[in-house]
């Protein structure tokens, strides 16, 4: 039963895949090619997929919708969070407007992984930026909760290395986060404004400190609570059950796995992108492309739209 699933290669072959999104209301997956900001979306339907670049951006790390504006959705650039302009089907989406940016004294970090939360609430993570050194050996990121009511980025926690996988369980009312420098998963309880207390490592892939050869990256969750994890030199997903059992492994034919999402019309496909930029080695096809899997017997939730006030 565990290897019943069925793996289905889609092509283009992005340079650093991340952050898919399914808007069910579209019926269409979005990303992006974190490195050199190209946004991307899979019409399911259509089985085509359209991308485009944005004028005055160096990163795209992730893209959420924003509710209830038509074609608008919030990308994280390298200190900015923009709401940008795209109607899914031009080469050139366009800047609406900047909502926060890092504070200066973290100048040396740029964003990376972000998602809504079931409540409509943003939260990214941050990281050392390429150029100001190796993130694996410093610990400057952040995760940040966007406040839409002041404009303001709060800091939930900190000394992150590689902030990454973000869960919410709302049955529990647990919060799960990826540090892929710490090769852990912590989880964290939710306050009434949105905030993380109480925080802890919840499932460590290094328990005895011997490196498994891969890192733990994006991450979802599926209606019974097990996450489904990116496994980063891997050529794995691997699903995690509530009590912190491995059930399954996933395998993918890229080695750099980085992210995954529930999507198609049954919230029943796991979406998960690829990186060709060569970071542990030489990539070959289908590097870079998204893979998706069915046949897992597993369903995911429905993913959330960033709540902005006029």
């Amino acid at each position: 039963m565990a290897d019943s699933y069925r793996v289905e290669t889609i092509p283009p072959y992005t340079e650093l895949g991340e952050g898919p999104h399914w808007d069910i209301g579209r019926q269409s997956l979005y990303y992006v090619s974190l490195s050199d900001a190209v946004i991307y979306r899979l019409d399911y339907r259509q089985g085509t997929v359209y991308s485009a670049t944005i004028d005055g951006i160096g990163n795209a790390t992730f893209i959420v919708p924003v509710k209830d504006k038509q074609d608008w959705f919030v990308i994280g650039d390298t200190s900015r969070l923009l709401v940008i302009r795209w109607d899914g089907l031009a080469t050139k989406a366009t800047i609406v407007r900047e909502l926060a940016r890092l504070p200066p004294e973290h100048g040396d970090n740029r964003f990376n992984d972000g998602k809504v939360d079931p409540w409509g609430r943003l939260y990214v993570g941050t990281m050392l930026n390429d150029n100001a050194g190796n993130p694996f050996e410093q610990a400057t990121g952040s995760l940040w909760r966007y406040c839409d009511r002041t404009g303001q980025l709060v800091e939930q926690d900190r000394n992150m290395y590689i902030s990454n996988g973000l869960a919410w369980n709302r049955q529990t009312n647990k919060f799960y986060f990826v540090d892929s420098g710490s090769n852990h998963i912590k989880e964290y309880d939710i306050d009434l404004d949105g905030n993380f207390t109480n925080a802890k490592v919840w499932y460590d892939f290094k328990p005895d400190g011997k490196d498994p050869g891969y890192f733990a990256d994006g991450m979802t969750i599926d209606s019974e609570g097990n996450l489904f994890v990116a496994c980063f030199n891997g050529f794995k997903v691997v699903k995690i059950s509530p009590d912190k059992k491995i059930l399954q492994e996933i395998k993918v034919p890229a080695k750099q796995v980085t992210s995954v999402a529930f999507g198609g019309p049954q919230l029943d496909e796991l979406f998960v992108t690829t990186a060709a930029k060569n970071i542990t080695g030489p990539q070959e096809n289908p590097a870079g492309a998204i893979c998706k899997v069915t046949g897992l017997s597993a369903k995911g939730l429905a993913m959330h739209e960033i709540i902005l006030k006029d």
